[in-house]
């Protein structure tokens, strides 16, 4: 399976394959001009491009010392590049992990207070509710094989739903308690990050802005009843993608609220009776 690397990690090898090449170059030419072996060529190029120097192995050729200078010139300069590339990635890995931490507290408030129930709103009005479950995992079976089929069989599930008044105005209801919440989530900076959660959040406060717009939900159109539905099929698409994008979290990094948030899983809701 091949790896994709990131810019910074290209600019890391890129560097790192310089310094190599040019030490490499430089202790070839020790050895011909010197006659050095590979070892003592090799520890003068190292100590000479990383500035340290000791002089115990020095060019005794006029030949020896031109190649000494022009390492002194690019090694010295290749050296210290291919340290500023390691240490401004490995900085630049520690502040995207921070952001993301912080980013996946923001996600866990929204399904803590509001996601997970809504999805279970949402799941309940799903018509094929009972072909996603039979492609979910069980409650004690979140294996890593188990997650790749859950979010292959969320992937391609279709997610129609058929929502009546009484199912409207519970969500509507809903959304307008949360609203407080949703807008302060929104104003998060570290969602600007996450364009999918960014999106999801946005869905789900059209939904409750369409909803709040028809005051009396008794008077709905079907075409107003078919509108609403195609945007709670947007929302609960997206939010059925970041709860399990969220639950993955959680169990590599929180077990203990997994267990909890594997108990209360909205697609194993029981239908009402």
């Amino acid at each position: 399976m091949s790896m994709q690397l990131d810019a910074g990690q290209k600019r890391v090898l890129a560097a790192l394959c310089v310094l190599a090449g040019v030490l490499l170059a430089g202790a070839v030419a020790l050895m011909r001009v010197e006659g050095l072996s590979f070892a003592d060529a090799l520890y003068f190029s190292v100590v000479t491009m990383s500035t340290v120097g000791y002089g115990d192995v020095v060019p005794h050729t006029g030949a020896g010392r031109v190649v000494a200078g022009i390492m002194i010139l690019t090694g010295v300069g290749s050296f210290m590049n291919a340290v500023a590339a390691t240490s401004d990635h490995l900085l630049t890995r520690r502040a995207q992990k921070e952001r993301m931490e912080k980013l996946n507290m923001v996600i866990g408030v929204f399904f803590s207070e509001a996601g997970t129930k809504l999805l279970r709103m949402l799941a309940l009005l799903d018509t094929d509710l009972e072909g996603l479950r039979a492609r979910l995992p069980e409650d004690d079976g979140w294996s890593d094989q188990n997650f790749r089929a859950s979010a292959l069989a969320i992937s391609r599930h279709g997610y129609t739903v058929a929502a009546g008044l009484a199912a409207l105005q519970e969500v509507k209801i809903f959304l307008t308690e949360k609203s407080p919440l949703l807008v302060r989530l929104l104003e998060n900076p570290n969602l600007l990050e996450h364009e999918t959660c960014t999106d999801l959040l946005w869905a789900v406060l059209h939904i409750k802005e369409e909803l709040e717009f028809r005051f009396d939900l008794k008077d709905l159109s079907a075409t107003d009843t078919a509108h609403l539905c195609g945007d709670l099929e947007r929302a609960y698409r997206l939010l059925a993608r970041q709860w399990l994008d969220y639950m993955r979290h959680l169990k590599a990094n929180y077990p203990y609220l997994f267990m909890t948030a594997a108990h209360r899983n909205p697609f194993r809701e029981p239908r009402p009776a």
